[in-house]
């Protein structure tokens, strides 16, 4: 996933529950695409979670560089 981005990641998590709500998807391979969306979800939490620290950051500097003025 070293390569991956939010966006493919979550393309590919989209693709695996529209599998998953067809009633031809086998059992063998709803676990193996459960535990592919584990791994998606995962990735796409922890992108967010970037995000959301690196905004947070960014508006507390911005804050304290209002505070000087």
């Amino acid at each position: 996933m070293e390569n991956m981005t939010y966006e493919s990641a979550y393309k590919e998590l989209k693709e695996i529950m529209d599998s998953l709500e067809s009633e031809s998807t086998k059992i063998d391979e709803i676990e193996i695409k459960l535990k592919r969306a584990t791994e998606l979800l995962d990735f796409c939490k922890s992108k967010l979670n970037d995000v959301e620290v690196n905004v947070e950051e960014l508006l507390n500097r911005l804050n304290e560089g209002e505070e000087e003025f």
